[in-house]
């Protein structure tokens, strides 16, 4: 192929716009003409020529584009185009994602902050840290001594589970006793035993059937021999009536409900109540003789109150037990 063909391939484009005007020139009987006349001979001589230099003319051009073409880069990109995300369309300089809108000048959206972040999560994230909060002045709530919210109430007995949480409604602390000694737990508020703060640790019995003793405490077991409770030691008390002794006082031989027993009087304590103003719990807090509070956990066999430790109770009389817990309940 000669330069001429070979420019001819490559303006495919502009060989097809003067294909019309090079068929009729390439038609022109030049062979015939050269014998016949020299006139003719002239024109078909400069029929040759203008030929020749309209397809030199025509290659120029074309390889002026090509080169051009080859040499630009593409047009950039609009501010729009790079902006956008992949499914987003633009409307009047604003982008819309998922059917949110935001100014470019905006520049991109922020992820939503994930709430509860602490402080230290914040500032891995390049967030600001959060406000301060604002704390009360007002005295962290603690359990006090027997002060229930009302001056008189009933006290509930709920099952509660080793870790002390409650798992059902038992009753209420009877307002009658087991031969007037020991107190025991009832389904009915209709019977249950009211009482109100008297002094300090105190609960006063007002419905009681032993209205000779008028505070709530607790006495040591007719079994021992000791009234010194631990943790793994069988001993045990009884929920019972008493005469008042004083706060944190070990075990005094005061007048009680179990005085009159064979094997009497027993040792007794009143001043041990403590009230918590948030749950309403009530719990009693035994002296051992050696002035160290004892363990005192609160529990059930059958309708009869204890306190001590359950586990070793059991481990002692193999006989069903379960742990409880008191709560205040306002009239």
């Amino acid at each position: 192929m000669d330069a001429v063909s070979a420019a001819d391939a490559l303006t495919s484009p502009c060989k097809n716009a003067s294909h019309s005007h090079k068929t009729h020139l390439s038609r022109l009987p030049l062979t015939t003409t050269v014998h016949a006349n020299p006139h003719s001979f002239s024109l078909s001589l400069q029929y040759d020529t203008m030929q020749a230099s309209l397809l030199k003319v025509f290659s120029l051009l074309a390889l002026a584009a090509i080169s051009s073409t080859l040499a630009s880069p593409l047009p950039a990109p609009s501010l729009a185009v790079r902006a956008m995300l992949p499914g987003c369309t633009t409307a009047n300089g604003i982008e819309i994602c998922n059917n949110t809108r935001r100014s470019y000048h905006e520049g991109p959206s922020r992820d939503r902050v994930p709430a509860g972040l602490t402080n230290g999560e914040r500032l891995a994230r390049h967030l600001p840290l959060k406000p301060p909060t604002r704390r009360s002045s007002a005295r962290r709530a603690v359990a006090s001594p027997a002060a229930p919210p009302a001056n008189r109430g009933y006290i509930q007995v709920l099952s509660v589970d080793d870790n002390g949480n409650p798992t059902g409604v038992l009753g209420y602390v009877s307002r009658t006793t087991y031969a007037q000694r020991q107190y025991l737990v009832q389904p009915s508020i209709d019977d249950a035993l009211l009482v109100a703060p008297s002094g300090d640790r105190n609960l006063g019995t007002l419905n009681s059937d032993i209205p000779s003793l008028a505070l709530l405490g607790l006495v040591q077991s007719r079994e021992d021999t000791s009234s010194g409770l631990a943790k793994g030691i069988s001993n045990y008390l009884y929920l019972a009536s008493t005469e008042q002794t004083p706060p944190n006082a070990t075990p005094q031989n005061v007048g009680n409900s179990f005085s009159s027993v064979p094997g009497g009087p027993l040792p007794s304590e009143s001043a041990v109540w403590t009230h918590d103003p948030v749950t309403h719990t009530l719990k009693a807090q035994w002296i051992n003789p050696d002035g160290s509070p004892a363990p005192t956990i609160a529990f059930t066999h059958g309708p009869a109150i204890y306190l001590g430790d359950p586990e070793a109770f059991y481990q002692a009389h193999e006989v069903p037990v379960r742990k409880i817990a008191f709560v205040f309940m306002a009239m």
